[in-house]
């Protein structure tokens, strides 16, 4: 007698999604991709890149909705949802996502959002993110990781915002069993004279982001 065939459909490799704002859109690639293919192998990974520099959650969030009595600038309102079809079209046009063995989506953005105190919006708007992506693309599970903003902002105007920010980016990768994050307090040029650094990291900083990415995303699918 015949065996039937499984209608189970064999996954394999590894597929990271890479978007967020300019901290992102940087030459933190090669670190990444260096770190993860030398982990699982040149032919079980791909990695689609989709981000967007100056550019807040909601340009990810069609449906963003901002804090209650917050009294924005006209300009937030327009433009919602945005960068979403493009950061779907790059995952779609590398094919099937419910094919790959894991789906890992990595995310540097939250500092246009601090800036402007929007963190008592993050968490649902990254939520809403996270969980619209999965269900266009097919996944029960997608890993993620937030790149926590650096200590720039806490100084000046913006600082109650900006650790209100860091905090809640460390509560929503610490309350949910597929969240983690990085620190990268020490990759945006630091030094005694200025010991918070800039917004935008120096060179060097970029591949020692991407480096740091990949680790903690293999950490997570139980690879050292």
């Amino acid at each position: 007698m015949a065996k039937e065939k499984s209608s189970m459909v064999e996954k394999s490799g590894h597929l990271f999604i890479l978007s967020g704002q300019s901290n992102m859109t940087a030459g933190l690639e090669k670190g990444f991709t260096d770190v993860v293919t030398k982990a699982l192998g040149d032919d079980q990974v791909t990695v689609v890149r989709s981000m967007k520099s100056g550019r807040g959650i909601r340009f990810w969030v069609k449906d963003y909705e901002l804090p209650e009595g917050h009294h924005a600038h006209r300009k937030l309102t327009g433009g919602n949802g945005e960068e979403y079809p493009k950061l779907l079209q790059a995952v779609k046009n590398t094919g099937d996502a419910t094919k790959f063995k894991t789906v890992t989506f990595i995310w540097m953005q939250g500092e246009s959002d601090a800036g402007r105190n929007l963190a008592a919006a993050y968490e649902k708007s990254f939520k809403t993110l996270h969980q619209q992506l999965k269900a266009d693309l097919g996944l029960e599970n997608m890993h993620f990781v937030i790149g926590r903003i650096s200590d720039f902002g806490l100084r000046g105007e913006s600082k109650e915002g900006w650790q209100l920010m860091r905090e809640v980016q460390v509560h929503i990768a610490e309350s949910d069993k597929h969240g983690a994050w990085i620190d990268t307090d020490d990759l945006n040029g630091g030094d005694e004279k200025n010991p918070q650094g800039e917004l935008h990291y120096p060179s060097e900083g970029y591949p020692k982001l991407g480096e740091r990415f990949a680790h903690k995303a293999l950490e997570q699918l139980g690879v050292k």
